[in-house]
């Protein structure tokens, strides 16, 4: 059993290539994370017949997941061993094929892509004139304050950051994840290699550099023609399964 934090770089060909028996999903903690993997194996020609096993979570909560994906067993934690054996000695029979997590979004608002929400707070550095604007309607409802002292402000309850140059990144992560406020997420803006910016990094560099910082992503959003982002929140070091602490992972296990 694989374990380890997600990196969700090429994380389709990732887990073909390690040819898994079944893939659990955990959806303790974050069921919209589980949603985006699921989604992405069962979009993919060469991943969807990996049997899926989804387990633990509230069940309110991943009840759109059970609709959107009738064919995968649902366990408690307890039941897990179990609903995995049969998962694997049956295999999906007819596994849905789903659109994929970025297609899903395709249409949406700007706003929804970054879960942006009437009355939240939202701390902004860095962003390029008129970004406000480009958000719609939805701006109505939504609080734009100002990060003190890097994020030092704890009414925020999702912060963007648009880094120009990897220097910046390099400097500015570390401080600006220990600013972030508690169960704050945080948009990383980078730009993107086809557009009019120049930059000396990458998706790649940006994640590396969060995770170093004590963070890690779980969703990918295009924003314009120049600017891409990724989506983190800090990674909290340990987790309790079964009354036991052990090291927390990231959507899968």
């Amino acid at each position: 059993m694989d374990a380890t934090a997600l990196d969700t770089s090429r994380l389709v060909s990732r887990i073909r290539d390690a040819a898994p028996a079944a893939v659990v999903i955990d959806l303790e903690r974050r069921p919209s994370h589980g949603h985006a993997v699921a989604s992405l194996l069962r979009s993919s020609k060469s991943a969807r017949e990996i049997p899926i096993v989804f387990a633990g979570g509230d069940a309110e909560k991943v009840a759109r997941l059970r609709a959107a994906m009738p064919d995968a067993p649902f366990a408690s934690w307890k039941d897990a061993a179990r609903a995995i054996r049969q998962a694997i000695a049956r295999g999906p029979a007819q596994p849905v094929h789903v659109k994929s997590y970025m297609q899903q979004y395709a249409g949406s608002s700007l706003a929804k892509k970054l879960d942006l929400k009437a009355g939240m707070s939202v701390a902004l550095m860095g962003e390029p004139e008129g970004f406000v604007d480009t958000l719609g309607e939805v701006t109505e409802g939504i609080e734009f304050v100002s990060p003190i002292g890097r994020l030092g402000n704890k009414r925020a309850a999702l912060a963007m950051w648009f880094v120009r140059s990897g220097s910046e990144l390099a400097a500015e992560v570390a401080f600006v994840s220990a600013g972030l406020p508690r169960d704050a997420a945080l948009w990383i803006f980078f730009p993107k290699q086809s557009g009019r910016l120049r930059a000396d990094f990458n998706q790649n560099g940006v994640r590396a550099a969060a995770l170093r910082a004590g963070m890690v992503d779980y969703k990918i959003c295009s924003v314009d023609a120049d600017w891409s982002g990724l989506k983190f929140k800090k990674r909290k070091t340990k987790m309790a399964v079964n009354g036991r602490k052990v090291p927390n992972v990231s959507g899968t296990r």
